[in-house]
Parts: structure tokens; sequence; C-alpha cells
């Protein structure tokens, strides 16, 4: 159940973090992306940010991201983002809404499986896969050495735990990815706006930066794959009906935050945030 649970948010194209990475680095087309930083720049800030500022897992949940930072929980509302006399943070408003959505979800699903607690705590398979989770991923296995109370000691895994790490993960992978990330699309189209299209004299805009821009973002960035309203697979399911009603419920809710309210709909010619139903289930790697 866990591995169909999670499908959704691992189903990617053939392309992979190595090959990513040896494209930006090895071949320096990192000194022609968004950052107008040489590549051995980049890379140098990554293993600072890397050493200085290392991630961790619970500090990304949503619902914790703004408190840190000591941000009123009152600018991420819908009442703020449609009152015009005072600020709104659009942005986290809009993530930490998503991530209640496929918090709802993933606790359906759970519940739909006969996932209980009792069930989490006997299941050998997915006790050795936590483990393997918090070995693997240095930002939950510092989540569990500094926030316990979030992520548990790393021993075991508890249905709040999962809920609140996959939510977390889920969050980011998609929905977080897509408006940091692919909204940046619009510079390509305007690179006028653009730090990787400004010139040393300030006099127009560079072909062959514009160029790669352009060609890698409509050649391998913008690829069809798979988005969060498109219809599931029944193999996510293995025939369970309330399992499949749990995912269709949370894209309802979803296609209906794009319907009507207006920090999703401000996309496209309205907006740079990510339009609702666009936004891929996952990264590229």
């Amino acid at each position: 159940p866990l591995r169909r649970l999670l499908d959704a948010f691992i189903s990617r194209s053939v392309q992979a973090t190595n090959d990513n990475m040896r494209l930006l680095f090895d071949f320096h087309a990192a000194d022609f992306s968004l950052a107008p930083l040489p590549h051995d720049e980049q890379l140098k800030l990554i293993d600072d940010a890397i050493k200085k500022n290392p991630l961790n897992l619970a500090e990304m949940d949503m619902e914790r991201y703004g408190q840190i930072r000591h941000m009123d929980p009152a600018w991420s509302t819908r009442e703020a983002i449609t009152n015009t006399s005072r600020w709104g943070w659009r942005w986290h408003y809009r993530a930490v809404t998503v991530q209640r959505l496929i918090a709802k979800y993933v606790e359906c699903f759970l519940e739909a499986e006969g996932m209980d607690e009792d069930f989490i705590k006997a299941d050998s398979y997915l006790t050795n896969w936590w483990h393997s989770l918090v070995f693997h991923l240095p930002s939950l296995r510092r989540a569990t050495e500094k926030s316990p109370s979030w992520s548990g000691s790393g021993s075991e895994a508890s249905r709040s735990q999962l809920i609140r790490v996959l939510s977390t993960i889920m969050v980011w992978v998609s929905w977080i990815h897509e408006d940091v990330g692919h909204s940046a699309a619009a510079y390509v189209n305007n690179p006028i706006y653009t730090p990787m299209c400004v010139p040393e004299d300030g006099v127009g805009v560079p072909l062959r930066s514009w160029v790669f821009n352009a060609m890698a973002y409509r050649g391998f960035v913008f690829l069809h794959r798979s988005v969060l309203l498109d219809e599931p697979p029944a193999f996510w399911f293995d025939g369970n009906v309330e399992s499949r009603k749990c995912f269709e419920t949370f894209q309802d809710s979803l296609r209906s935050l794009g319907e009507t309210d207006v920090a999703f709909s401000e996309c496209d010619k309205n907006g740079f945030f990510s339009c609702v139903d666009r936004v891929e289930t996952a990264v590229s790697s």
C-alpha cells in the first residue's frame, strides 16, 4: 500500500539528478541558467549552504515554516489575500493550503488501506523502509535529532509522523517545485527582465544566452509529464475503491481552489504563479 501511495509522487520521466548535474556543471550549462553567476561560484554557494545551513525537514513543514520565521499566521489566510488594505503571504498561503489537502489525502489513504497505528508498528517492511528513509534523507535524519516531537526519534514510525513527513515531502517535490521553479519560465519569454539575459553593457539581449535557455526549457524542462489533476491509473489503488475515492477527493479540492480562490487563479496572463491544472506530481529527478 505504501508504494502505491507514493507512486503518484515518484513516477517521473527518464530525467535523473546525475544527468542534470552533469549538464549544469560538467558542460557548464549553469553559466546560462537563471543564476547570473559562473558555474563554479554556484557550486560554492551550494556547498556553503549545505555546510552552514543544513536542511531540517521539520522546518520545511508548511505548518511550521512561517512560525519559525516569525511570520504572523494571519498573513497566510484567504482573508489576507483578498484584503487589498493589508499584506498577504501568497506563496505560503498557497503552499500550506495544498499541504493540508495532501495531508488529508494521505490520512484518508492510510485509513482506506487499513493502515492504523497497530498495523504500522507491526509491519516489518514499513519499519525497514522508514529506517532507510531516515538514513538516506539527511533532512529527515536531522529532524529526528533536532525535532523529535515532529518526526519521532527515527526508530519507528507512527501514523501521525507518516502523515507529517510524507505531506511535507510531497508538497515540496510537486507544488512548491512548480511555484518557485517552472513558474520562472515566464522569464524565458521576457528576457529583458531576466538576470541571465542582461548584457554587460546593458544594451539589448544576449542571443546565445536567450536561445540556450529557451531551447532548454522547451526541449527538456517542459516535457509532458503527469500532473496532479491527471486521471489516476488503476494500479495506484489495486482495486480499492475507497483509496481511489481519497485521491479523487484531493483532486476535486485542488481543482476547486483554481476555480474559486483568487490566489490559485493568478497564473498565465493573470499572474506569475502556477496554474492548478498544470502542477506536476514531482520534480524532474
